[in-house]
């Protein structure tokens, strides 16, 4: 389990001022008075159907299914969740905190309104250039966020990381009412079977910066105008590639802060 200072048990505490990433000493988790968020462990996470909700000490989830896909808690200390898609093309699975029946989030890029994102993870890929995965921020939506056969991303309002069929690279998107900006973060930010700590921090509506393993990445900015407005939500993507073989995304936490 790789816990934040100023966070326990996916609650927060009252404690302020503790650093949030340290390569990076302006951005601090202000008191309990000050920000909101979430922080969430993945600690007993279950299988369940498609289209059903997750409990989880952050919130309830929703789980879609395309094709087949299965949700465990992931045989891992500390707690994650583990999604494994089947072996065949375009099957896969996500999970988005809050309702997306309904729609709306709680985490609104807005001036003024500085938003931190981070997640430990690992793609758990076992082929070259056939893998979809997403990771981020999205306006809750009851449909794949992960468009099939590695095409264009189709869903408006969204900033996080994807790599998709024919990639082997991290890109950063942000996108703003369908008014689309996907920047390739280079070799630097592989997408392999190992544990990666990615995030991003929202100044208000004017920038994005991109932090692979905490460390800035300069191809990661998006344009301010493909900053979304809208309420926004933590998502998870997964699906698998034409090529025949199960895929794999494990997520030890996810945190969001913004400021109120």
């Amino acid at each position: 389990m790789n816990r934040q200072p100023g966070y326990i048990d996916g609650r927060r505490t009252r404690v302020g001022g503790v650093p949030l990433w340290g390569p990076v000493p302006d951005v601090l988790i202000p008191g309990a008075m000050e920000a909101y968020g979430i922080f969430e462990d993945f600690i007993g996470v279950e299988d369940i159907a498609a289209n059903n909700s997750l409990c989880l000490p952050s919130g309830a989830w929703e789980y879609l299914i395309a094709g087949a896909c299965t949700l465990i808690q992931h045989d891992l200390a500390g707690g994650a969740v583990l999604i494994t898609t089947a072996a065949a093309d375009n099957n896969g699975g996500q999970i988005i905190m809050g309702s997306v029946g309904a729609g709306g989030g709680i985490f609104f890029p807005a001036a003024g309104k500085h938003l931190w994102f981070e997640a430990r993870i690992q793609a758990g890929v076992v082929r070259a250039a056939e893998f979809n995965y997403y990771v981020g921020l999205i306006n809750p939506v009851a449909a794949d966020i992960l468009a099939n056969n590695g095409g264009a991303l189709i869903q408006p309002d969204m900033l996080g990381f994807v790599v998709r069929d024919t990639e082997v690279n991290w890109s950063f998107v942000g996108d703003n009412a369908a008014a689309q900006d996907l920047n390739p973060l280079g070799a630097g930010c592989v997408a392999n079977n190992a544990w990666h700590t990615i995030g991003f921090y929202v100044n208000g509506v004017t920038d994005v910066s991109v932090y692979y393993d905490r460390v800035l990445v300069a191809a990661g900015a998006v344009l301010t105008a493909n900053i979304p407005v809208l309420g926004l939500m933590p998502a998870i993507a997964v699906k698998a590639g034409a090529a025949a073989g199960l895929e794999t995304i494990a997520v030890d936490y996810i945190m969001c802060v913004q400021l109120r």
